[in-house]
């Protein structure tokens, strides 16, 4: 990986995470596509997603929501299942 690449990915991760908590603020249940919606772009690689959500359950910032699976609003993702959270106080 270059390092243009590492500085890439954490930018990426620090924004991903500010807007994560003002989605999660919210108070509703989302996905991912949520934070996409509310202004934040791709990931540089799609695996990014779920290591940014299973750090902000770690950090205590989220939970799985009651139903903690849905299709997904994406669109292109053909209603695939994805995961649904909502913040953790």
């Amino acid at each position: 990986m270059t390092q243009a690449m590492v500085l890439e990915d954490r930018t990426w991760t620090d924004d991903a995470m500010d807007v994560l908590a003002q989605v999660a603020k919210r108070g509703d249940p989302f996905t991912a596509y949520a934070l996409t919606q509310a202004g934040l772009r791709n990931p540089p690689h799609p695996s990014m997603w779920g290591t940014l959500f299973r750090h902000a359950a770690e950090r205590g910032a989220i939970r799985p929501a009651k139903v903690p699976f849905v299709r997904s609003p994406r669109p292109g993702r053909n209603g695939g299942v994805c995961a649904q959270w909502r913040a953790a106080r």
